[in-house]
């Protein structure tokens, strides 16, 4: 997914929530295959690796993105809806679709 110049502006220079280090890529919380949007409130900081993992499914980011990253969380279930959402930021979704 391409990501908006808002989105890459909000992440530019901020650590990855879940290791600290950078660069870091907007990883979208609800992807717009899913239906999520342009909105910098969409995405979150992550390095490559850990955008990679999440992509992947094979990173639980829901321990990461409470309470700093509520907005983001909150947006996404506007998107995908509580569930949706729930899937998307757990771990193993890969293994368990």
């Amino acid at each position: 997914m391409t990501c908006s110049a808002g989105q890459r502006l909000k992440v530019s220079g901020q650590p990855c929530i879940v290791c600290g280090s950078g660069p870091c890529d907007p990883a979208h919380v609800a992807a717009s295959a899913q239906g999520g949007c342009q909105s910098p409130d969409c995405v979150v900081p992550l390095c490559r690796k850990h955008h990679r993992l999440f992509d992947t499914g094979h990173l639980d980011l829901l321990p990461h993105l409470e309470p700093r990253f509520r907005l983001e969380l909150g947006h996404a279930v506007g998107h995908l809806g509580l569930v949706g959402t729930l899937r998307r930021v757990t771990a193993d979704r890969a293994v368990a679709a």
